[in-house]
């Protein structure tokens, strides 16, 4: 699903938690607290382009984003192994897509330096050969915070059978114990697509080094629980990245 940079401009979308209270609650606490929704943004510059578009990130957007209010955190990565061509991809979480909404009427105003967020976003589109723009929302009970010192990044795309999400998150509920008894990973977090090009979950795993990821893949598969696991998984895509400290806010 490759999309013009404007998309990145609009929180158009709310996801169905904030519309259907849970059971015995009333709409209005439903929409009080709303699951965290990250937008995923990968892109693939123009050739000799990538350096210059990743310095007005950390020089002039970044700046802008430490004063918005709504963002919980930024991030950057880079590419260190991936079957896709990519050069930067982005990362912004909010509380529901209704802090998102809230975040882009301040990324619409002028900044300190005079340029508003979204007039450095049409900078880099003239620097873009193609981006990718993805939301996803965070799962708690399947997440860790993402702290500690990973070296690597892994986000894991996963198109499941058909009718198989509920058993696939109740296996991922008894795989994460594992996953940190073992020291399988860093940490681990399990989100629902939003809006994708036909994935349904997205796993982000923090592994120390590519030698760590084969072992947790070679491991899982050895037990019970991953060979439970593989027969509801129909595709996955894995793309493993470095942070750009330069770029994270919060």
């Amino acid at each position: 699903m490759r999309q013009p940079l404007e998309s990145i401009r609009w929180g158009w979308f709310r996801p169905l938690a904030m519309l259907i209270a849970a059971p015995g609650a009333s709409l209005a606490t439903a929409q009080a607290s709303p699951p965290e929704v990250r937008q995923i943004v990968t892109f693939q510059f123009l050739p000799g382009r990538a350096a210059e578009a990743i310095q007005i990130y950390q020089s002039q957007l970044r700046p802008i984003y430490q004063d918005i209010t709504p963002l919980l955190r930024f991030r950057g990565y880079q590419e260190s192994e991936s079957p896709e061509p990519l050069d930067l991809i982005v990362v912004s979480s909010y509380q529901g897509m209704e802090g998102m909404d809230r975040a882009n009427e301040a990324l619409r105003k002028p900044s300190p330096t005079g340029r508003s967020a979204f007039e450095l976003y049409g900078t880099l589109s003239a620097m873009t050969q193609q981006h990718h723009d993805q939301f996803v929302e965070i799962i708690a009970s399947l997440s860790d915070t993402a702290t500690g010192s990973a070296g690597l990044t892994i986000f894991q795309y996963i198109r499941l059978a058909p009718g198989v999400s509920a058993r696939f998150e109740r296996l991922l509920l008894q795989i994460r114990p594992v996953e940190r008894d073992q020291h399988l990973t860093q940490w681990s977090e399990t989100g629902r697509m939003l809006v994708s090009d036909g994935w349904d979950y997205l796993r982000i795993i923090g592994v120390g080094s590519l030698g760590q990821w084969q072992h947790y893949i070679t491991r899982l598969r050895s037990t019970p629980l991953g060979r439970a696991l593989e027969p509801m998984i129909a595709a996955r895509k894995t793309i493993i990245v470095r942070g750009v400290p330069p770029l994270a806010v919060r």
